[in-house]
């Protein structure tokens, strides 16, 4: 959990950490140089609780505090989670136990609920669930086809890939991080929505000039990318986002309804998404989620 100057979200994000059903972890806040009670914040939410480690480094970003805690991590999975962002009780559970399942693959993330500064929910993101299908998105430019504060990713994987790239930039360092990752083994989602992802006027991915500085970025990332694959029939760019399909816009505005508090709304959408695709992992998920099914 990289924190910079974060004292307002901080301590949500690690009581979410504390209240997982995967016990068996230890969370590394990283302060990259805070100016903040960020680091009081998150020693009053620890509460003492001994897997809670606390890492200060002089600021230099979130691709260095995110190595900082890639090397300093004595476990063999790393679970990302901003610290203005929260998880849900069984994210652990569930990413664990695909991997466990799947020694293949080296990441999983998930689906994500967009909430804002104040916590309410906005949509559900993450549409791709398949290694050809996260590792195309990230070739077309969609660096968020596999969510970063929604991943699980093996350490020696990530180590093995030369982990976040050592960059001043504070976006884009997925992006390059999940092509790179890609080239060592498998990629997934699950379809489970098992993070609030909260946007405010302090992301670093939002701001004046944001979408000409991650589209710089971006770009960057690809010929790198490109050359390292020997991709050589294409120039690096960023491709429009394909249109959702109607299972999916039906499968999301359910997710909606149902976080807002709007059972009903939430189930008659839920059955339209799966009578356009019953076999889509989104609905399928989110019809266990709604109707409570096993």
């Amino acid at each position: 959990m990289p924190v910079y100057n974060g004292e307002r979200y901080v301590g949500e994000a690690v009581r979410s950490v504390l209240a997982s059903r995967f016990t068996d972890f230890e969370l590394l806040v990283v302060d990259d140089g805070s100016t903040d009670a960020s680091v009081d914040e998150a020693r009053r939410a620890a509460g003492g609780d001994p897997r809670v480690r606390i890492l200060s480094v002089p600021h230099g970003g979130v691709a260095a505090a995110r190595n900082a805690a890639l090397h300093a991590a004595r476990g063999e999975l790393i679970a990302n989670l901003d610290a203005d962002d929260v998880m849900f009780p069984e994210r652990l559970e569930r990413q664990v136990a695909f991997l466990d399942r799947h020694p293949d693959h080296v990441a999983v993330g998930a689906r994500v609920l967009v909430v804002d500064a104040l916590g309410r929910p906005e949509r559900v993101i993450v549409r791709f669930f398949t290694h050809e299908e996260i590792d195309a998105a990230h070739l077309s430019g969609f660096g968020g086809a596999l969510g970063n504060p929604a991943a699980m990713f093996r350490r020696e994987a990530a180590l093995a890939a030369g982990g976040f790239p050592p960059t001043g930039q504070a976006t884009g360092e997925d992006h390059d991080f999940w092509l790179r990752l890609a080239e060592v083994g498998r990629l997934a989602n699950l379809p489970d929505v098992l993070i609030r992802y909260r946007v405010h006027g302090a992301n670093a991915s939002v701001g004046k000039g944001s979408a000409e500085r991650r589209l710089a970025v971006t770009l960057d990332n690809l010929r790198r990318a490109y050359q390292r694959r020997g991709i050589t029939d294409r120039e690096p760019a960023k491709a429009p986002a394909p249109p959702l399909r109607a299972a999916e816009r039906w499968c999301d505005r359910a997710l909606y309804r149902h976080f807002v508090g709007d059972r009903v709304g939430a189930f008659w959408r839920v059955v339209v998404a799966l009578a356009l695709n019953p076999a889509a992992p989104a609905s399928r998920s989110a019809a266990k989620c709604i109707l409570g099914w096993a």
